[in-house]
This record gives C-alpha cells, sequence and structure tokens, in this order.
C-alpha cells in the first residue's frame, strides 16, 4: 500500500567540515512515535527521480545519520527499518558548503509495505553551528538581474557585504584581500593583486558557468582557511534528466540612458552594442552513474573611440619649414640646406609611414604650418569565449568522482595605450585562463568518509603589442610615431591546491579533519627600456642647429619647431636611454634582457573540528585550524636586502654605511623570518529553546589567518632596492639615427652599498621586510536569534571582529623639521616666513630672504649655511615658504644636492627607508537583521538592513599595502573610518511568478489568452545606502613632505555638528556641490589665498608650518547611494519540455543619479563641487532562451 502525503518540512541549515569545498551534507536523526532512536535504519540518497541510491547510509545508536561531500543538487531520501513504514522525502536541495539537517524523521509502527512520500520544502534556520552562511539560490543566479551576466553582482545582496561603488567590495569591514573565492573547491583568485578578489576574477564567470554560490561572512568553520570569508562558487551537474538551453543577450546604446553628466553637458551617449549568446546541456550518460553538464558562451563588444594624433603638412612632409617671422609674414627655408646636411634614410622612412596631409582634419591640434592635427576612429573591441565542463561519476555508493574544467579567453583592445596611426590597436590585453579540479569521495563504511581534491588554475594576465620594433625605439619630434612604443609587460600566476578531507562519524560526534595545500607562482615581466629608446632633436652639443641668427626673422619661439623638423629630416638625436636588467644572481646586466622575477609562495593547514549534538536542542562545535603561510621569495634569488652586520633590521636601514646583498629563500637569506604558529580556534553553540526547529539562538568566536596580499607586499617593498635594473643615459648626442650611438652596458656590481645607490639618484630610497613580520589574523565573534516567521527565516545578530597584525608598510625616514630634531631649521623658517609676510606687506611681493631695509626683518643663520644661501630668491623655494611647506622644502633641499653640510633624513643616503610590517589594526561592530524567504509560491524575497562601523588605522585597500604615516612619532592620528565603511545598508531582492496562466492561482484555460498574460515574472534588487566616508584635506607638506602629506586633513574650529551644517548636497545652477555656498571662496578654493586675510565665511584652513591638520580622517560621509534594477520575464510555452524565455533587465531603472563626493583639497578652485556618479546610467539589457 502506498500513501501519497505532501508535508511542508522545515530543514535547518548548518555547516560541515567536509562540504566546505564545494559539496554539502546531509544530516539527521530517525525516531520512532514515542520519540526513541531507531538505530540501523537504512538511509538510501538518490539524485531525484533515480532508481538506484547514489551512496547508502545506517542510523547509529543514536538514531543519527549523515551523508557528506555530496553534490549540491536535488535528491530524494529513502528511510527504511524493519517494522515500520517506510519514508520517502522528495525534492531534498543541497546547498555548497552548508548541511541540510532535517528535522527528526519519525517512523510509524507498520507491518505492511506502506510507503510515505514527502515533499521537502527547505527553510532554513541553522540548528548546529554559529557560522554566518548564506547560498544565493539558484533561483535568484537565474532569474535576479545580472549586468554582464556576472554573478559576482550577486554578492553585495547580503547583509555584511558592501560596496560603495568606488571602493572594492568588503565582507564585514575587513580588508578586500580578506575572502578566499572558490569554485567547486578551487581557488580562482587573482593571487598576485588580491585588493578586488570580490569585483574581479581571472575566470570571469558567467550566470550559467554558476549553479549557486554560498557566501560566508562571518565565523568560517575551521575546514575553511586562506581567508576570513568565503566566496564559494558550484558549477552546475547533470541530473537523471537531460536539460539545456540557448541564448542571446544584448545591450545597445540606443535603448539605454545617458549619464546625469552626459545630459548636462550635451555630451552624446557614447556608441554601443554588446552581444552574448551560448548554450548549455546536461544530463545522464548513464542514468544514476554518470552525468555531464557542458556550457559555451560567447562575449562580442563592437565600439570605437576617437583617437587625435599629430601629422605634418606637404610642405613639412617635405622638408620645408614654414614659420612667422617677426613682422608677422610666413617664410619658408629647408632646414637641411640650411645646415649643410642630408636627409637620414631610416627617419625618411619613418615619416613615408605617417599619413599624408590630406588627413588633417583638426586645425585646432598643431601649429598649422606645419603640423595639423589628424582624428580617427580606433577600434575598442572586446571579445570573450567561456567553456565548461563537468563530470560526476558514480562508480558505486562508496567511490564517486567529479572532474570540473574552466576556460575562458579575453581579448580586450587597448586603444588608451597606442600611440601610432593603426586604427586597431597593436596593444592588447590577451590571456587563456584554465582552471580544472577532480574529486573523489570514499565511503569505505557508513560512519567514514574521505574526499580527495585537487586542481589548479592557470591565469596569464598581459599587455601584449604587435609592434616591430626592431633594434631601438626613436622618440619623434612634432608629430604622433608610426611606432607604438608600449612594451610589453604582465604576469603569469599560478595557483595549485591539493586537499584531502574527512569526516569520521561517531555516536554524536561528528569528527572533521583534513589537510590543504596551495601552492602559487607569479611571475612578473616588464620589458619597459630594455631596448634604446633615442630622443631626437638638437642637443647642445650639436653645432648643426637653427637659431634666430641663421634663419631670418625666425622669433625665439619658433626655434624649437624648427629644430624638431630639421631633426625629423636629418635624424639628429639629443639622448639615449636604456634599462639594463640582470637574468641571474651571476649574469650581471644583459643588453635586452626584460624585467623578470619568479615569485614563489606556498600555503598549508591542518585541521579538526568537533560538531557534537549534545542534545536535540543543543549543539556544540569546537575546532582548531593550524595555517602557516612560507615566506614570499624569488625563486632565482633576485632581490637586494640590507645586511643586518649585527643590528636590527630598523638600525641597518637608517645606517648611512649600509650594504645591499643578494636575498632569497634559495639563498639561505630569506626576505623575512617564518611564522608557524599560526592556531586558529573555533567555537560555536546553536540551541534551540523551544526544540521545533523554528527558533534557535547562535553564538561563536574563531580566528582566521587571511592572505593580506603577501606577494605584492613584499614584492614592492624588496623592489624598492635599486641594483638589479639599471636605467642609462647618454646625453648630448651628435649622431643620427641611421647611425646611432650604442648605449654601453653599465658594470654591475652587488653588494653595493646605500652611498652607492644615492650617488646614482638623490630620490633613491631602502626597502625591507620586519624580520619578524608575522600572518595578520582576524578574530571574530557573533550572537544572533533565527526564527521562522512569515514562511520564511528572521535572523537577527549582532556580529563583530577584530583584525591583528594587519600589513602596513611605511616610511622610516621622516624628514627632519623639529626644533629637536634639526636645530635651527624650524626656527629659521618661521623667521624666512615672517620676512616674506614683512616684504608682502611693503612691497606687495613675498620676499623670505632678509632685509635690513624693512623693520623686522631678520637674519637666516639656518639657511646661510646651505649653498647658495638656500636659494632664497628662486621661485619654487619662495612658493614652499609661504605655503608652510617646511617639511616639503627640507625635502627638496636633499634631493636636489642642495642641503649642504646637514641631512634632513635619518639615513643621509637615502630618500626613504621602507618596511612591511605588522602595524595595523582594524575592529568593526555590526547589526545585522536579514529575512529570507526560499522560492515557493512563486515567490522569493530576501531583504536585509546593516548599521556597522569599522575603524583602522590604514585603509588596506591598496596593492602594495604602502600608506607612508603622516607623523611616525604621531601614530594616533591615522585611526579613523576605513574608505568602505557604510554606516547604514538597507537591501531588498526577489524573484516573483506572477499568479496568472495556467495552473496559476488565476488560471487561464484559453490557450491563446494563456500565452499573453500567463508566463509573466519580475525580479529585482533594490540598495539605499549611506555615503561613502571623506576627508577634507589639506595635502600640504607642512610637516613631513608633501609625498608622504596626501591625508593630511584641513584645519577648523567648528564642530561636528556645525561641519554637518556646512557639508551637505545642494544643487546649484552650476552643478551640484556638497559644500556650502558661503564656506567656498570667490576663486572656488575653501580657503584664501596664502598672505590674505580669511574670506567671511571661511571655515577651512591650511596648517601651519610644522602642524598638522585638526580634522578625523574620514570624518564625514558624502551623499546617500539609491539604486533599482528590475528584470521583466516572459515564458513562452512550447511544449511540456520546451520553452522560449523573453528577458529585458533594466539596471538603475529610475536613472537616479547618486551622487559621489570624496571631500578634496581645499587648495582646489573646484572644491566642494560634485564632479561625478556613484551610480551607473540606467542600462538596459534584453535577453533571449530556449530551454528544455
Amino acid at each position: 500500500m502506498k500513501i501519497s502525503l505532501w508535508l511542508a518540512m522545515t530543514a535547518a541549515l548548518t555547516v560541515s567540515m567536509l562540504s566546505a569545498q564545494g559539496t554539502g551534507q546531509i544530516s539527521g536523526r530517525v525516531l520512532d512515535a514515542s520519540g526513541a532512536a531507531i538505530p540501523g535504519t537504512s538511509i538510501q540518497l538518490f539524485v531525484q527521480g533515480g532508481a538506484t541510491p547514489i551512496a547508502v547510509q545506517e542510523t547509529n545508536q543514536e538514531g543519527l545519520f549523515q551523508f557528506v561531500g555530496v553534490r549540491p543538487i536535488n535528491y530524494d531520501l529513502a528511510v527504511e527499518a524493519k517494522g515500520f513504514q517506510k519514508q520517502i522525502l522528495r525534492g531534498i536541495k543541497v546547498d555548497a558548503g552548508l548541511t541540510l539537517a532535517l528535522p527528526p524523521l519519525t517512523l510509524e509502527v507498520s507491518t505492511q509495505a506502506e510507503v510515505v512520500e514527502v515533499t521537502a520544502e527547505v527553510q532554513g534556520v541553522q540548528t548546529a553551528n554559529a557560522e554566518i552562511a548564506t547560498s544565493v539560490t539558484n533561483e535568484q543566479v537565474r532569474r535576479l538581474p545580472t549586468l554582464n551576466r556576472s554573478p559576482l553582482g550577486l554578492i553585495t545582496t547580503q547583509a555584511g557585504v558592501n560596496s560603495n561603488n568606488r571602493t572594492n567590495t568588503t565582507i564585514n569591514g575587513m580588508r578586500p584581500s580578506f575572502t578566499n573565492v572558490t569554485i567547486d573547491g578551487i581557488n580562482i583568485q587573482d593571487n598576485f593583486i588580491r585588493t578586488n578578489g570580490l569585483d574581479f576574477l581571472p575566470n570571469l564567470l558567467l550566470m550559467d558557468q554558476v549553479a549557486e554560490m554560498t557566501i560566508t561572512t562571518s565565523n568560517t568553520t575551521a575546514a575553511d582557511g586562506s581567508g576570513a570569508s568565503q566566496i564559494k562558487f558550484v558549477t552546475p551537474s547533470g541530473t537523471n534528466e537531460y536539460h539545456g538551453s540557448l541564448y542571446w543577450y544584448n545591450r545597445n546604446n540606443i535603448a539605454s540612458a545617458n549619464t546625469w553628466f552626459g545630459n548636462r553637458n550635451g555630451t552624446a551617449r557614447p556608441f554601443l552594442n554588446q552581444n552574448q549568446a551560448g548554450g548549455s546541456l546536461g544530463g545522464p550518460v548513464v542514468k544514476d552513474k554518470l552525468f555531464f553538464y557542458g556550457n559555451y558562451e560567447l562575449f562580442r563588444l563592437r565600439q570605437q573611440s576617437n583617437a587625435t594624433r599629430t601629422i605634418l603638412t606637404q610642405s613639412a612632409r617635405q622638408g620645408i619649414l614654414s614659420y612667422r617671422d617677426t613682422a608677422g609674414n610666413v617664410r619658408t627655408i629647408n632646414p637641411l640646406t640650411t645646415v649643410g646636411v642630408n636627409a637620414d634614410p631610416l627617419m625618411q622612412q619613418f615619416i613615408g609611414q605617417i599619413p599624408d596631409a590630406s588627413n588633417i582634419n583638426r586645425t585646432d591640434i598643431g601649429d598649422g604650418l606645419n603640423t595639423g592635427g589628424y582624428q580617427f576612429n580606433i577600434q575598442n573591441n572586446r571579445t570573450r569565449d567561456n567553456i565548461t565542463g563537468k563530470v560526476d561519476y558514480v562508480a558505486s555508493p562508496k567511490n564517486v568522482f567529479s572532474w570540473t574544467m574552466l576556460w575562458n579567453r579575453d581579448i580586450v583592445d587597448r586603444p588608451d595605450l597606442a600611440n601610432d596611426f593603426s586604427t586597431a590597436p597593436k596593444v592588447k590585453n590577451d590571456g587563456a585562463v584554465t582552471g580544472t579540479q577532480g574529486t573523489w569521495r570514499f565511503s569505505p563504511t557508513p560512519g567514514f568518509t574521505n574526499e580527495l581534491r585537487g586542481g589548479f588554475n592557470l591565469t596569464p594576465a598581459a599587455f601584449l603589442t604587435d609592434e616591430t620594433f626592431g633594434r631601438a625605439i626613436f622618440t619623434l619630434p612634432l608629430v604622433s610615431n608610426p611606432v607604438n612604443t608600449f612594451r610589453a609587460q604582465g604576469r603569469q600566476t599560478d595557483t595549485y591546491n591539493f586537499q584531502n578531507n574527512a569526516n569520521w562519524f561517531k555516536g554524536k560526534h561528528s569528527i572533521a579533519f583534513g589537510f590543504h595545500f596551495q601552492k602559487i607562482n607569479t611571475d612578473p615581466f616588464n620589458d619597459a627600456g630594455n631596448i634604446p629608446v633615442y630622443a631626437m632633436g638638437v642637443s647642445a652639443a650639436n653645432p648643426n642647429g637653427l637659431t634666430t641668427a641663421n634663419v631670418p626673422g625666425l622669433r625665439a619661439t619658433d626655434v624649437g619647431i624648427a629644430n624638431g623638423l630639421l631633426s625629423l629630416h636629418a635624424g639628429f638625436l639629443s639622448s639615449v636611454a636604456q634599462t639594463f636588467n640582470v637574468t641571474s644572481i651571476d649574469s650581471g646586466f644583459v643588453d635586452g634582457a626584460t624585467n623578470l622575477r619568479r615569485f614563489r609562495m606556498n600555503n598549508f593547514a591542518f585541521y579538526v573540528n568537533d560538531t557534537w549534538r549534545m542534545s536535540r536542542k543543543l549543539t556544540l562545535t569546537l575546532g582548531l585550524r593550524w595555517e602557516t603561510y612560507t615566506r614570499v621569495t624569488d625563486k632565482d634569488g633576485l632581490g637586494l636586502l640590507p645586511r643586518l652586520e649585527g643590528r636590527d633590521f630598523l638600525s641597518a636601514m637608517r645606517n648611512p654605511n649600509g650594504v645591499l646583498d643578494f636575498a632569497g629563500t634559495v639563498l639561505n637569506r630569506p626576505f623575512y623570518g617564518n611564522d608557524l604558529n599560526n592556531l586558529g580556534p573555533n567555537v560555536g553553540i546553536a540551541y534551540q529553546p523551544f526544540g521545533d526547529n523554528k527558533t534557535v539562538i547562535r553564538a561563536g568566536f574563531s580566528t582566521q589567518f587571511p592572505n593580506d596580499d603577501f606577494i605584492q607586499s613584499i614584492r614592492n617593498n624588496v623592489n624598492t632596492n635599486s641594483g638589479l635594473a639599471q636605467g642609462v643615459t647618454v646625453p648630448n648626442l651628435v649622431t643620427r639615427a641611421s647611425n646611432p650611438t650604442a648605449v654601453p652596458v653599465p658594470a654591475f656590481k652587488v653588494p653595493r652599498t646605500f652611498a652607492d645607490n644615492w650617488a646614482a639618484s638623490p630620490t633613491s630610497a631602502i626597502g625591507m621586510p620586519d624580520p619578524t613580520l608575522r600572518t595578520p589574523y582576524v578574530m571574530q565573534w557573533n550572537f544572533g536569534i533565527q526564527r521562522e516567521i512569515a514562511k520564511g527565516v528572521l535572523d537577527v545578530r549582532y556580529v563583530g571582529n577584530r583584525a591583528v597584525k594587519q600589513f602596513r608598510a611605511f616610511d622610516y625616514n621622516q624628514v627632519l623639521v623639529r626644533a629637536d630634531e634639526m636645530p635651527g631649521y624650524f626656527e629659521d623658517f618661521q623667521r624666512a616666513y615672517n620676512n616674506g609676510i614683512l616684504s608682502l606687506n611693503a612691497t606687495g611681493a613675498f620676499r623670505p630672504v632678509y632685509n635690513p631695509n624693512i623693520a623686522g626683518s631678520q637674519p637666516l643663520p639656518f639657511f646661510a649655511q646651505l649653498p647658495s644661501g638656500g636659494l632664497l630668491t628662486n621661485a619654487t623655494i619662495i612658493g614652499q615658504i609661504q605655503q608652510g611647506q617646511a617639511g616639503n622644502l627640507a625635502s627638496l633641499y636633499q634631493t636636489n644636492r642642495l642641503n649642504g653640510p646637514v641631512s634632513f633624513h635619518p639615513n643621509p643616503n637615502a630618500l626613504a627607508t621602507n618596511t612591511v610590517s605588522n602595524y595595523s589594526s582594524a575592529a568593526y561592530h555590526g547589526l545585522q537583521m536579514d529575512y529570507r524567504r526560499t522560492f515557493r509560491g512563486g515567490l522569493q524575497l530576501q531583504g536585509n538592513y546593516t548599521y556597522s562601523k569599522v575603524m583602522s588605522d590604514a585603509s588596506g585597500d591598496g596593492q602594495t599595502r604602502f600608506e607612508p604615516f603622516l607623523d611616525v612619532r604621531n601614530a594616533g592620528i591615522e585611526r579613523g573610518r576605513v574608505p568602505f565603511d557604510l554606516t547604514h545598508a538597507f537591501k531588498l531582492n526577489g524573484v516573483w511568478d506572477l499568479p496568472f496562466g495556467r495552473g496559476m492561482k488565476f488560471d487561464i484555460a484559453n490557450p491563446i489568452l494563456n500565452q499573453i498574460f500567463g508566463g509573466w515574472s519580475v525580479s529585482g534588487f533594490m540598495t539605499l545606502q549611506s555615503g561613502n566616508p571623506f576627508s577634507i584635506t589639506s595635502p600640504r607638506g607642512t610637516l613631513n613632505r608633501a609625498a608622504r602629506s596626501g591625508n593630511q586633513t584641513a584645519v577648523t574650529l567648528l564642530n561636528k555638528s556645525q561641519l554637518d551644517d556646512v557639508l551637505s548636497f545642494r544643487m546649484t545652477p552650476g552643478g551640484p556641490f556638497f559644500v556650502s555656498e558661503a564656506a567656498i571662496g570667490a576663486d572656488g578654493r575653501g580657503v584664501q589665498p596664502d598672505g590674505r586675510d580669511p574670506f567671511a565665511g571661511q571655515v577651512f584652513f591650511n596648517p601651519g608650518a610644522g602642524t598638522i591638520g585638526t580634522l578625523q580622517r574620514n570624518y564625514f560621509s558624502g551623499p546617500r547611494f539609491y539604486n533599482t534594477d528590475l528584470a521583466i520575464l516572459k515564458s513562452f510555452p512550447i511544449t511540456e519540455t520546451q520553452r522560449i524565455e523573453f528577458r529585458s533587465e533594466w539596471f538603475n531603472l529610475t536613472n537616479t543619479p547618486s551622487f559621489y563626493f570624496n571631500g578634496g583639497d581645499v587648495n582646489s578652485t573646484q572644491f566642494g563641487r560634485i564632479t561625478s556618479t556613484a551610480s551607473g546610467r540606467r542600462i538596459i539589457q534584453f535577453g533571449l532562451y530556449y530551454k528544455f
């Protein structure tokens, strides 16, 4: 006897260690009617609709069972025990990285062969762990609007995942690099530059390559590493039925709106025609045994950009110079005849490659006599292909295999790197990315499962050129070069993963343990300057130049043009430069060698985790993960670091007599020390106070060790030390292009002293990672309550974290200006400033020199000891003193070798001494409320609100982590809001099948009317959030040099409440502003010119000499951000199994501008003006699907 029963079962999501790698888990308990456990119950797992189980388990003495490492698809579950009814659960959905914890399955006593069928509807309270994890379901992936079909746009739908569209996306206030991104368990990030890891993936994933994704924002389990948060993508799998699709998407400028500023300025909408098309097919090769899935998608963007170049007039092309003489008459001469030389044959070939004068179409470019402008369209296309393949093989319930392959090639034209006349750019980004993974799940006994997984992701990122350069590059005067001078550069970054994850199920304990290994190889290269670059012109040593003396009536202002045309035809060279690189520690400088480095780093981890079901109400999770990153090194030992020679590293960098020598692990001289004590605990509880699977209280704490851009941070710091690449410049040439002067290969010297580098360049710097550098770690905690309510789940939680030992690189060699650092200098600077003010009042000119004829003017004894008395009559020096830039002036003297007997830096043989350290820390606190209703009854809905704040002493959003201190003696001023902090964020997304049509609530029997009114769906996003943080700055070098003062804030006497009245949005006939009109001067600046009294209403002021700004960094928030995206879908059924879908997706539906204001310099004449938007213009994307 078979009984069909439709039940709505509530299931809970929890986290499994084994399932954390892109698969999922099912757990549950089997009871009899009295609530007693039924041990030995047979549990069979079927692919939905299958007849042969793919996995088989038995309940233990506690009545518990679990399946681990199962694909995230739909399943049927059969529960059978002797003497009881057989129960079948249909349509169980497993999500990646999560556990479907079923409520107790109660079997009724029966002596007959009765079968109870249950249709499961997963609701989602998390009953067994404190991890904050949410799956973006297949329904959301398939039906929410996604620009360019990229699933990355769906990440920001989750609470705590923030983006203000001007900074990289972050999770719970942590640095962007702190997130680990995988697909089917294999890392797919750009591990050379991780700063934008949530906004860019080299694999360029598309919607039909992703079945779903799981986003873990806090308290990741001990099985998850390489990050403090996790994004897990899962590729689609085949099932027991064939499913496929063909699709085409189009975006064009006709259907899209203009930008707000484009409309305001009368600029036409840019041309756009973008097409994406592809197809997918999945299903069984052998039912219940062998499954496949495949997808191909093409992306074709066809557009053009304007290019402007300068070309010769017809007479200039023939070697004739036209000029206006001093009387205004146009005259001509032949420069070659004037100086008595012949035309250079090589240059005649170059001139022959320049378009002729008939192409001149821009008279506003060039001088109109010898040169003119040529404007043309240049190709700006993008061509991309993505291929996905997946095979799943169930050899037996004990042995399951899976293999995935991802491949994409992306060819991007780079007209921005073109300088020649080609209509198709010679420079392209061209790279084919290949990723693959293989998995073997082995279940030798019902209580033990082992999963072995390995794979790699090979990601080239190259700027390649089709140009043929020959032996050298010539930079041409007057005209654009027919040779595109950009040299190839880029990198190859390969990431390899190997994992073994095991799970032992015993009694009330589910113990997971395993080992992870990740290897990162990255090889950056750069050809820039590795062949001679000859500048054409008449050098000071060349006697054959044109002057006002040998050209009748030539004006002095036209001498440059005359000699430019002469050099172009005669092939005169004025100088040559070339960069020489080493290829090994023994090679010395090699002519023509590229700058190539081969950086290596590995990541190892072991973990153990116990999920202990202490009772039916309480589950405790205890875990521990040991994780270490090997030291970043160059495989060939091509790095220079200071010798310590018995000193600590700071003293070694500040030692004027310091020595640089080769370093690297291969030379037994590593860049920094090992860090092996990284133990990260994980503890969590999940308590069901009512035992009804509808309410759960969760709390947890964990520690993770993320990759804080190790490679790029260390690379930048080590590469600070000069010596392995050297530029050679030969000036004052008199040779010609057909027979150029050779560039001598410089002598190679390593070891080399700091003084050697300083002698070569007064801007040279020293770099060295802190030898005790440690892996940053994040402590996370959360407390929350989940409750099933209104057919969904409401989750209210407090989430916090503290990041410790974050990387920050900075400069210890701060310029010395204070009285206790450089006695006499600051006092003299103030006297010089006062002298200038007295002079300004007396003569109308700011002159800081001592003038005995002006009362109060004072001698300047410190400046007197500098060469030429400190050049106090020089306009640049005068400007520095008038602006109060005491710090920048001191550095200016040093870098121009005008410091005489004093050194304005602690190390006189270095401009900077930079180190990568663990100085930085950050703290995040947030209230998060999330309501989620999974798709059922034609409706899916998710809405969340986050109120949060993150504070740190460093932004942490730069590639190299280099953020110099404004004042190394006052580090406390660095702490403030980070650029990606958002106080309030409300987000909503949903999918709704309109209830009209056959089989719907409002049934339509007429087939014609059904085709018209049935099959409609709408979906969309809505975001409303606070504006981005910003500072009001005065980036002057008042205490430190200007290059270290970019974040210096202005001075004000107002409090925060008063400033909020000054800083607010206002629209004017001249455009939008975010500063009140009264606080902006007549010249558009926020301050008066130096030396003048403040204007009425002035709020902000420049810091004085030797002082710093008083405002806190990122103290204010810009205009709020609002955006709505909408998709409208119409399905046209063809047969029971075939249909056509039409989609119309509207991004920024209402074309509402969300303005972007990032503060700015009070000295700018554009102060307070808004010049851009954080939101894009309205874009409409059309899609057409055929599905079966």
